[in-house]
Formats: C-alpha cells, sequence, structure tokens
C-alpha cells in the first residue's frame, strides 16, 4: 500500500496495537479465565514481564486471544525485545482461528515487509478474512490495496464498497477518503454535499484531519453554505490538537471577519472544542 493510505494506517497503528491489548484482555479467555486474569493483573500494573510470560503460557496452550496479546507484546517489545518476527508468527496462529485483530495485523505486515516477506495476495487475504467478520481498519485497507491494484485485480467499484463499509461503521479514515473521492469526483460522481456530510460525521467524532476540512468547506462554501464563523470554529477546534494547517486557517480567517463575527467565532469555538474535541485522534 503506497501513499495516502499507507501514511493514515501507518499514523493508526500504534493506537490499534494498544486498543487491541485493551480489547481482549477484557474479553478474557474462556476455560483459563482465572490464569487470563492473572495476566490481565501485571499488564494492568505495568509488568509486562510478567504479563508477556502468563500470556505467553496462554497462547502455547492454543488461545487465539492470548496469541494476539502475545503478537502485539512482541511487535511492541513490550516485557520482551521487540521481535517482528515472532509477532508475525504468533499473529498468524491467531489468525489461522479466525482471530480478526491478528487477521488485521498479519495483513498489515505482509502489506509493509514487516516481520514477514512483503506479498500484496497475503495481505488482502488476511485483510479480507478480517474484514468479512467487520474489522473496520481491515475493511479500510482492502479497500485500499483494490484501489490501487496491489495484491488484486484494481477494482474501484469493491474499493468503494469496503471503504462505505467502513464509513458505515464511524472509522474516519474512511469517512475522509471517501468524501475525497467524492469532492473530486474520483471513481464516483462529483457530489460536494456528499463530501461535506462525511467529513462532519468524522469531525463531529473528534477526528482532528475531519475537522480541519470542514472548516476548509465552510471558508470556500464547498458543499456548505460559506460561514466564515463555522469555519473559524472547525479550524479553531483542530488547531487545539497542534494541526499546523489548521491554525494557519484559523488565523487566516480571523482577519477576514469584523468585530462581531470575531465574537461570535470565539463563543462557537469554545462550544465545539468542548463538545467535539479529539477523542481518540482517529
Amino acid at each position: 500500500m503506497r501513499g495516502h493510505s499507507q501514511a493514515v494506517v501507518a499514523e493508526l497503528r500504534g493506537r490499534f496495537l494498544r486498543a487491541v491489548c485493551a480489547v481482549l484482555i477484557t474479553l478474557g479467555a474462556g476455560p483459563a479465565f482465572a490464569d487470563f486474569a492473572s495476566a490481565k493483573a501485571a499488564y494492568d500494573r505495568g509488568d509486562f514481564e510478567t504479563a508477556v510470560e502468563e500470556f505467553l503460557f496462554l497462547a502455547e496452550t492454543g488461545d487465539p486471544s492470548a496469541q494476539t496479546i502475545v503478537g502485539v507484546m512482541f511487535e511492541n517489545g513490550a516485557g520482551v525485545e521487540a521481535d517482528k518476527t515472532q509477532a508475525a508468527k504468533w499473529y498468524r496462529l491467531a489468525a489461522d482461528q479466525g482471530n480478526a485483530a491478528a487477521q488485521t495485523n498479519l495483513g498489515f505486515m505482509y502489506d509493509t515487509g514487516i516481520g514477514v516477506a512483503e506479498d500484496n495476495a497475503q495481505a488482502v487475504k488476511w485483510f479480507r478474512a478480517a474484514a468479512d467478520q467487520g474489522a473496520d481498519m481491515a475493511q479500510y485497507n482492502l479497500a485500499s490495496l483494490y484501489a490501487l491494484g496491489e495484491g488484486v485485480e484494481q477494482n474501484m467499484e469493491e474499493a468503494l464498497r469496503w471503504y462505505r463499509r467502513a464509513a458505515e461503521q464511524d472509522f474516519a479514515p474512511a469517512q475522509i477518503r471517501l468524501a475525497e473521492m467524492y469532492g473530486k469526483g474520483d471513481g464516483v460522481v462529483q457530489d460536494a454535499a456528499e463530501a461535506a456530510r462525511l467529513v462532519r460525521l468524522a469531525a463531529e467524532k473528534g477526528n482532528a484531519k475531519a475537522q480541519y476540512l470542514l472548516g476548509n468547506m465552510y471558508a470556500e462554501g464547498n458543499g456548505v453554505t460559506k460561514d466564515y464563523v463555522k469555519a473559524y470554529a472547525w479550524c479553531g477546534t483542530a488547531a487545539a490538537t497542534g494541526i499546523t494547517p489548521a491554525a494557519e486557517c484559523f488565523e487566516h480567517l480571523r482577519r477576514l471577519m469584523d468585530d462581531v463575527e470575531k465574537d461570535q467565532a470565539r463563543h462557537l469555538t469554545k462550544e465545539y472544542r468542548a463538545r467535539y474535541g479529539t477523542k481518540t485522534g482517529s
């Protein structure tokens, strides 16, 4: 996967790996729950060496949740020396048992050549397996590979189908990518209003990039009625996260407004930051 899509996925990977651990640890491990609880307690108190030892014991008994967690810990170097090859090994064991998180992680490794030889066809295989189970990041990655024609014959209809499925789960990168496609008429009929609708969905969930894009849409009247006050508020909300272009947009809009608009914009920015301030960075 190249360019825009790979950059987005790489940005999300650290948070996704942490989320995998959090979710799987919360779920527990069925019959081995007591052992899983002990490993979880060690993980929660930051004793990663003990946690990885206990999760490794469970993983070796064949538990796919534990196998995935061990893979994450090897990939991140949590409690063990970072070893991408070992991470891939444990992901594969869990992926073969149908664990969607492991399938997503293994797909990413094949896509980037981390821990395994780069193989786009294998990436497609594992992303599809997870996507079919409803994994939003896998759906997004699969869509990107269809759009690029990497590991699979290029097919924009399939790309759109998977982007939409991820977007319907409020996966912000998919909503933003679809918005870009509608904005440019890339593979779809150009529709600025639909682009704005999709960007708004992500912006209202706290995605800073979407907030910046929506601010620009209001500043230019692109897909929405031009409104400098709302443009200022959205760019100002995004700027609070440290996004440089949003801060520049924020300052530019300040120079375009009169005193009444500035006062309205300050109040609306405060409201938007409280309501829509970045929650997950997704």
